[in-house]
């Protein structure tokens, strides 16, 4: 999901990963409560609409850099999304893809039972494939029933599984390295999974591998329009872009053996430290926040090189009680032995 927020002026306890995620899965529950009620393939959908449909999906940003302009029709429309239903299907993000499942085995209606779901809903929609609407159940998803009937098909493939295999294979690759050094090109994914995909009905639709990573992942562009792929956790990209800019630091690509055993690397140091900050803190945490996710928000701030004194106030605004020696002393375990993110100077990494 693009990330347009500004958050430099606001305190770290304000800008830690678990509440970027809340501001832009409300953003994202806003967006979807301002959709159309009906869907592209809707029987009561008429030409008066083509427009709005085109407007909300993902069209309009690649006719613009095909440089393709017209006016639409619905007929137009559902062609088009048509002709392409395949290989889109096919390349929808790991989150996508496994509520679309549920959505067609639930024969094309399901209530989303929690946040987390908001952003590939909105991602379903934007390829116009479904519709929202809020209902005493709650947020609820739609997809009608020719294209249920379809996807059903199209996942009992053998060549669907291949390309799903070579998706998640891209998408760990992002993980690890987005944990490792917070921000990345997406080129050099885009390119990884172009070569995965040669000989398969996927091949050559760059446009959906654009799609599946907006949907996948936090992003931005560069000065010269580049998509740049960012951890959910990292507070301010724009500094972080300028900062490599000004450094001329080129992005790290590393190949999935390199990024694996430096993932496992980061993984066993990093796993004492979580376990003893998460044992100090279980009992105190605020309600709204797990302890889980306020040991990974305070990591996070430990890559991103935050002084410990703000985090300590990060850590103080987590809890119902004044923290204790124990909580301050896994603190400081954390913070000092925590790997920085990779733009920042080598010699804070212990």
């Amino acid at each position: 999901m693009l990330r347009q927020e500004n958050t430099r002026p606001y305190h770290w306890a304000d800008k830690t990963m678990s509440v970027l995620r809340a501001n832009q899965l409300e953003a994202c529950e806003k967006d979807l409560a301002g959709l159309p009620f009906l869907c592209l393939f809707d029987n009561d959908c008429t030409d008066k609409d083509a427009e709005s449909f085109y407007a909300l999906s993902y069209f309009p940003r690649e006719d613009l850099k095909k440089k393709e302009f017209s006016l639409h029709t619905v007929e137009q429309l559902r062609i088009r999304v048509l002709s392409s239903f395949a290989p889109e299907l096919a390349l929808l993000s790991p989150e996508e893809h496994d509520l679309m499942v549920r959505l067609v085995l639930f024969g094309g209606k399901l209530t989303l039972q929690d946040w987390d779901e908001l952003i590939p809903a909105r991602s379903l929609v934007r390829r116009l494939w479904c519709r929202t609407r809020r209902e005493d159940s709650g947020q609820v998803l739609y997809m009608p029933h020719q294209l249920c009937a379809s996807a059903l098909l199209l996942l009992a493939r053998e060549g669907h599984k291949k390309i799903r295999d070579a998706v998640e294979l891209v998408q760990e690759s992002i993980d690890n390295s987005l944990y490792l050094s917070g921000i990345t090109q997406a080129s050099g994914p885009v390119l990884h999974l172009q070569s995965l995909l040669k000989g398969t009905y996927a091949e050559n639709h760059p446009e959906l591998i654009e799609r599946m990573l907006f949907a996948a992942c936090d992003y931005v562009y560069d000065e010269s329009g580049r998509l740049v792929l960012i951890h959910p956790g990292l507070a301010d990209p724009e500094k972080t872009l300028r900062s490599l800019s000004a450094a001329s630091c080129a992005f790290r690509q590393m190949d999935d053996v390199s990024l694996q055993e430096a993932s496992d690397s980061i993984s066993d140091l990093e796993s004492p430290l979580y376990e003893q900050m998460l044992f100090a803190i279980t009992d105190a945490v605020r309600p709204e926040l797990t302890p889980e996710d306020a040991v990974e928000d305070l990591i996070i701030l430990a890559k991103q090189d935050v002084p410990l004194t703000d985090m300590q106030e990060v850590l103080s605004s987590m809890l119902v009680s004044l923290p204790t020696e124990e909580m301050l002393k896994a603190l400081r375990d954390l913070s000092s032995r925590i790997p920085r993110w990779l733009w920042f100077s080598s010699s804070r990494v212990q």
